[in-house]
């Protein structure tokens, strides 16, 4: 059974920056983003990363909407978040369980999750979702700039050319 990434460990990320921000509440977007900043907070100018960095993380957005919409409905129904709807549409919010239980959980994981979040929700937690995309547009240029360069950090030599 595959645990990072699978919906419950990203409904505990979820968790984790809804709790922080709280009583802010956040649409399915702006929570996706902040889960991507969280997740990879030292390209961003933050805290080490949580988890490992991994070459092929610009495509990872995508995907992450699904799984954290489903890890949202399972922290709904452990009564940890709260679905309001406002003029804006369905938003999230930290429920009443969602700090006892973070509690509860005593691991350097979370306790690394927490620092990072509280991270992520001052330096984002006030922007647009422009602006948050504009500063991960920033971070993966940077990454594709890393996928294109040769694998050899001494191999100046252009494509095509012998040394």
């Amino acid at each position: 059974m595959q645990i990072l990434n699978s919906p419950i460990e990203v409904g505990v990320r979820s968790l984790v920056v809804l709790n922080t921000i709280y009583p802010q509440a956040l649409d399915l977007t702006r929570l996706t983003l902040m889960d991507y900043c969280l997740v990879h907070s030292s390209d961003l100018g933050g805290p080490d990363s949580v988890f490992p960095e991994v070459p092929s993380r610009s495509g990872e957005f995508g995907v992450k909407r699904s799984v954290l919409s489903l890890g949202l409905q399972l922290m709904m129904r452990a009564d940890m978040v709260d679905m309001l709807t406002t003029d804006e549409g369905l938003v999230y919010r930290a429920g009443e369980e969602a700090a006892p239980f973070l509690q509860l959980l005593r691991s350097d994981h979370v306790a690394s999750l927490v620092r990072v979040a509280e991270w992520v929700v001052d330096e984002f937690g006030h922007l647009s979702q422009d602006q948050i995309r504009e500063r991960m547009t920033e971070t993966t240029s940077r990454w594709q700039w890393e996928i294109e360069s040769p694998l050899d950090p001494f191999d100046s030599a252009p494509a095509g050319e012998g040394r």
